[in-house]
This record gives structure tokens, sequence and C-alpha cells, in this order.
């Protein structure tokens, strides 16, 4: 199993290195060459990678890897082609390397650890792409899509057609533009399609960027100018305060072309379940940061009171969650989690591996837990366990 997990990475390894390689080449061959860029093939250039982006931006990132929406089929399976035709391999390892970013975010688990600068957030975790390396994510749920298995199946074929062919052959029976469109339409195009998505990983968590106004509990930063290339995924610094929230701007002022997007399909019944945290937790953690800015402790889990709380011997925890309960502990404290576990941003599995189970050194030391998923949990607190009991569980 271990040899064939080596071997997948290191052909992903190379059709990545070929893809970064290929790209920027043929656009400096064909401009060194005398290929001129028609106005026509220029347009179709930038609608298709305006297009393309928004696919990568509401499908890949905030319908699959984040699941902060439904989307019908029709929705589904044209995000799913439109985002190939981008260059960002498939539906499966693009939601893979994300989710392991945000549970290990700042740390040696996360693919593009802002700790190791500019370069490797970049491109570099790219160039060295190593997913041995990153801590264990759960992407069981796309077991069962249908269009992500789709994507699997077809996978090349659908990505030669959206990446390549499409572009030229748009460009040749459209204007007579065959070269253009190979080499601005393919080339050139994804080669900026790469750094637009590449800017959120690096300009988004450089610490000479933006600001921090909901929390600094991880690198992330709000950087306004990033909306301009990234079809509104500039509000970094929110996202990872509230990653399951379809949304990335609040204001009118935030441009996040992204949600109203999502917002229009709603109305036309083509997305549903849109997930929006409540303005009540987000004036929360904007108030917690502030506190913490001005060297006053913010409310967090570990300094709640929680002596109203009934207490459960640890055999009536463990019986409890043997009868279907979803309940975990956490620092003696038992949660309920049965509403939650379906809208957990790192998949279900990894709230399921500890059901009936002391989740302590899961929730504080394993993975880059927010204020807010504390405040999420004290909503979920339903008993103490008894100290006795629960000891070195």
């Amino acid at each position: 199993m271990k040899s064939e997990l080596a071997r997948d990475a290191l052909r992903t390894r190379w059709i990545i290195r070929f893809s970064l390689i290929t790209t920027p080449l043929t656009a400096a061959f064909g401009i060194l060459s005398g290929v001129a860029l028609r106005t026509e093939t220029a347009l179709m250039v930038l609608v298709l990678h305006v297009v393309g982006g928004l696919a990568i931006t509401t499908g890949y990132h905030r319908l699959w890897a984040h699941r902060s929406y439904r989307a019908s089929p029709l929705l589904g399976y044209a995000l799913a082609l439109l985002g190939t035709g981008q260059g960002q391999l498939s539906i499966r390892w693009w939601v893979k390397h994300h989710r392991a970013h945000h549970r290990y975010v700042d740390t040696d688990r996360d693919p593009y650890d802002a700790r190791r600068g500019f370069y490797h957030t970049h491109i570099g975790w790219l160039l060295s792409y190593d997913p041995s390396s990153w801590g264990r994510v759960d992407v069981s749920d796309l077991d069962s899509d249908p269009i992500v298995l789709w994507q699997e199946r077809y996978f090349w074929y659908i990505t030669a057609c959206m990446m390549v062919v499409f572009p030229t052959a748009v460009a040749h029976f459209g204007w007579n533009d065959f070269k253009g469109g190979f080499v601005y339409g393919a080339g050139a195009r994804l080669w900026i399609s790469f750094n637009s998505t590449w800017f959120v990983n690096s300009i988004a968590h450089a610490s000479w960027a933006g600001s921090q106004p909901y929390s600094s509990h991880t690198s992330a930063r709000n950087v306004p100018l990033l909306a301009l290339f990234t079809g509104g995924e500039s509000n970094h610094n929110f996202h990872h305060t509230f990653p399951m929230d379809y949304r990335n701007g609040l204001y009118w002022y935030e441009s996040d072309i992204s949600r109203y997007l999502i917002e229009l399909w709603s109305i036309f019944g083509l997305a549903s379940n849109l997930k929006a945290v409540s303005p009540t937790e987000i004036e929360r953690a904007r108030r917690g940061q502030k506190q913490k800015q001005q060297q006053q402790q913010p409310d967090t889990l570990e300094e709640s009171d929680f002596s109203d709380l009934p207490s459960m011997s640890w055999a009536e925890f463990v019986l409890q969650t043997n009868s279907g309960y979803c309940l975990v502990c956490i620092r003696g404290v038992v949660y309920d989690l049965a509403d939650f576990i379906s809208d957990h941003p790192g998949g279900p599995a990894l709230i399921q591996d500890f059901i009936g189970k002391d989740a302590t050194e899961a929730f504080f030391t394993d993975n880059a837990h927010s204020a807010y998923a504390s405040s999420l949990l004290k909503a979920r607190r339903t008993a103490l366990v008894t100290p006795s009991e629960n000891s070195g569980r």
C-alpha cells in the first residue's frame, strides 16, 4: 500500500512540475516567436480566466472542500468541468491538500506552511510536493459524490479538452487564430490562473500583508486587493475563522463575486443549504480579537465555567456513546456533536474517530482550532465526567 502511495505521489509530482514548466514556456515561446495577441483572443483569455477561477472558488473551494452549500447536479457538473480546465488537478486532490492546510495551518503538517516563507507558500510546496508530510485529513465524503467519481474516471480526457483543445478550438474556428488560442488561451491563461490561486496561499498568509480583525490564531489575513485576482477570496482571516461560511466578504465594499454567484444560484434553485455564521458569532470573534490586541484575555474554551453541568461517570459516557449518542470528551467536559458531525470542516470521520473517547489532545494540540470552534463546542456541552473516572483517559 505504501509503495502504491509513493508511486502515486511521484507521478503527481512530475505532473505538477510538467505543468508548472510547460505553461510559462509555451507562452514565452509563442511571444518570442511573434505570435500576436489579438483582441478577440485576449477577451477569450479574460473570460475563461474569470469563469474558470470562479469554478475553483465556488466549486473546488467552497462547495467540495468546505461543503458550505449544496449544488444541484447541473451546477456541480458545470463547476467540475470548468474547474478541471484551470489545471489544478482533481477535486479530490485539491480538497485533500486544502483540508490539510486548514486542519494543520502554520505547522509542519500544513502543505503550504506560512512559517517557511513566501516562496514555499506560493510555489515551493508544489515543486517539492510531498503528501506524506501532510497531516491526516478526511475526504471520505467525496467517495459517494457522483460528480467527483465522474471527474476522476474521465479526468485526463476532460483536462486535455478544457485546458488545451477548447480554448485553441474557439480561437481557431471563431476568428482564425489557432496559434494565439494555443499560446495565450492555454499556456498564458493557465500560468495566470495558477498564480492567482497561489496568491491566497502566499500573500494572504504573509506577516507584512493585510489585517486580522477576527482572529490572530493563524497567519491568515484579510488583503482587500486580492479580491481583484481571486474571485472574492480576499478576506482570508474571516475564512480561516469561519471556514464553513459560504461567504468571504460580508459587506458591499468587501468584493466577493463568488458569494453573489452562490446567492444567485440559490434564487434559481441551483444551490441550497447555504451555511452562514450568525452575526452574533462574527461580532463575538471581532470583540475577542480586539480585546486580545489590547492585551486583554478573551473568553476561551479553557476558561469557561462548566460547574452548572450535571455529572457523568466515564462508564456512563461510554455506555451512552455505545447506545448511539455522538459524544466526545474534552478536558472532562462531554459534548454532543450529533448536529455538527456532518458539518465539521475537516470531515465527519475525524469526529467519528473520537466518539466515546477523550479528544483533548486532538482538539488543543493536533489541530489549529479557533475561538469560534470553541464557541461551537460550548453550545453543545452536556455533562462533566467525574475527574477520578476520567483521569488518564
